[in-house]
């Protein structure tokens, strides 16, 4: 009848409408679940809540809470990978690497912000003390010099290489397979150039008020170089390995 048919129909059009919209939920969730993916090898879920409460708690509270939340982050992923190394595999190790560039790269901008904003705003940042910031030309060339020869040295070993890629077994080389600048010159210098550069940073008059931050800085890099030269891990070091095996070899 003309009523059994109208509702076969309708029946019909309900399904299709229905699959329609399960079609599209699918879809929608597939693309949340990609976003989701690559966001978290991007940036890291954990980092963006991290990073996120820092950015509020110092936008609505203070922004020397942001400072002190995202400064010396990577510092403490340095020495306890150094000493743990369980970034083994190549996932859990690019996600390491991915961290510590990102709050270092975080702690730099705040360096940067700190040293360089005075000399446009004429104010201290946060501390609102106004300023007339002469240009330390001796403080700012060790800036410069230490950063370009900690550079140099990223480029001499290699990003891998600089990011414990020889410790962790990813890089095939041993503790002294690079001879080239700036290891020729001094010893350290990846560690040691950047101290310089935060004690130009630290020279400033402008940034008194602010010196608290660098502290921690030079006190967290001298403590991972002291963790590298004695090979401070949950392991054998190098050099003890390396003489057991010239050991072996003389018998």
């Amino acid at each position: 009848s003309t009523r059994a048919k109208a509702l076969i129909t309708s029946g019909a059009h309900r399904r299709a409408r229905d699959t329609l919209a399960d079609r599209c939920c699918i879809v929608v969730a597939n693309a949340c679940n990609t976003m989701a993916d690559m966001i978290d090898k991007a940036i890291g879920l954990v980092n963006i809540v991290h990073i996120g409460s820092a950015a509020a708690l110092g936008y609505l509270v203070d922004y020397r809470i942001f400072v002190c939340m995202t400064s010396w982050v990577h510092y403490c992923k340095y020495i306890y990978q150094y000493y743990w190394r369980t970034a083994r595999t190549l996932p859990k190790y690019a996600a390491w690497k991915r961290d510590v560039l990102l709050f270092k790269t975080i702690a730099l901008l705040n360096l940067a912000y700190i040293y360089g904003s005075p000399y446009f705003t004429k104010m201290v940042p946060i501390y609102e003390t106004a300023v007339e910031p002469e240009m330390d030309y001796i403080g700012l060339g060790m800036v410069v010099v230490g950063y370009f020869v900690s550079i140099s040295a990223t480029q001499a070993l290699g990003v891998n290489g600089t990011y414990f890629g020889i410790e962790l077994g990813f890089v095939k080389a041993d503790y002294c397979f690079v001879n080239g600048f700036p290891y020729n010159v001094i010893p350290h210098p990846m560690i040691l150039s950047q101290i310089f550069a935060l004690c130009g940073v630290f020279k400033a008059a402008h940034v008194e008020a602010w010196r608290w931050v660098l502290v921690p800085h030079v006190v967290l890099y001298l403590t991972h170089m002291t963790q590298e030269i004695y090979d401070f891990h949950n392991g054998t070091p190098w050099y003890v390995k390396a003489k057991q095996e010239e050991e072996k070899k003389s018998k």
